[in-house]
């Protein structure tokens, strides 16, 4: 059996499926959709100059993910584990 210092080998992270594009081309479908139940909601224009961390925010609030427990996040397809 080979020895392996633990150490150096890599962390297993929770990651993003989506790209910040991806949920940014959601984000706007959803808008659009609620604007046509006229809910005010923020035009295409409001989110430029936005950094990738807000659009990640809005994308985790407008799918609920605050709600859902790691492995749901999971399960449900939002991050997948990747090793480092």
């Amino acid at each position: 059996m080979t020895w392996k210092n633990h150490e150096t080998i890599g962390k297993v992270n929770k990651v993003w499926t989506k790209t910040p594009q991806e949920m940014l081309e959601y984000i706007l479908e959803v808008d659009k959709n609620d604007r046509a139940s006229n809910i005010n909601i923020y035009s295409p224009s409001f989110y430029i100059g936005k950094d990738i961390a807000y659009i990640r925010e809005v994308y985790e609030n407008y799918n609920g993910l605050d709600s859902l427990t790691e492995d749901e996040q999971i399960k449900n397809g939002y991050y997948k584990l990747e090793i480092e």
